[in-house]
């Protein structure tokens, strides 16, 4: 189960994934709000096991600091590419967020929330570090700030890269069914076949 949230002053879709099964959960991404995902948690009845970090953007790690003092969980996972980068990362009222129990995932890797599997792929681009996080089980991507409804992650910030993020755009499209349900980093759930169709910056490289 995926449950999306929208938290933080840049407003940043947070994911929790739920195993129903075992009552873990995950959350993907926590930017800000970490009273609004504990709450989420206390509803879903479920216990937090990881926070996994598509990239180490300060709007998409705010909360991770104040989540792992709540509830004590230890594994934080973020791409090693992104760590270098984090001094650089401050943003405009947000500042650096200090990140505690950081573990390295990345291409290939797959972590287990409960029974549910998450499948990293490494889709740099919006910066060195930037990940994708695939639920099979959900025909499910979650993109971070690679692909949004309508557009894409800007590469203007430190560690950006147009022609990286392109490659990286240009492996989700050879990669998965029209079908996938995208899940961005900002705005509202999409599947890749409305983005092939509408979606300037993919319909170019398709």
């Amino acid at each position: 189960m995926i449950i999306p949230l929208t938290v933080g002053p840049l407003m940043t879709s947070c994911y929790i994934l739920t195993d129903p099964a075992t009552a873990e959960a995950a959350v993907v991404d926590p930017g800000g709000d970490a009273g609004l995902i504990l709450r989420e948690l206390d509803q879903q009845q479920t216990a937090l096991t990881a926070i996994l970090c598509t990239h180490g953007h300060p709007d998409h790690v705010g909360a991770v600091q104040t989540l792992v003092e709540e509830t004590g969980v230890s594994d934080v996972y973020m791409h090693p590419d992104e760590v270098p980068m984090l001094d650089d990362y401050a943003l405009p009222g947000l500042g650096v967020a200090p990140l505690s129990q950081l573990q390295a995932y990345g291409e290939g890797d797959r972590i287990e929330i409960g029974q549910l599997v998450v499948r990293i792929l490494h889709t740099p681009g919006h910066s060195p570090g930037s990940v994708c996080l695939a639920v099979d089980s959900e025909n499910a991507l979650l993109t971070g700030d690679l692909i949004f409804a309508g557009g894409v992650g800007r590469t203007d910030l430190p560690g950006g890269s147009l022609p990286v993020l392109q490659a990286s755009l240009r492996r989700i499209i050879n990669e998965f069914p029209e079908n996938t349900a995208l899940y961005p980093g900002h705005g509202p759930t999409t599947t890749l076949a409305a983005e092939l169709r509408s979606n300037p910056w993919l319909v170019e490289l398709a």
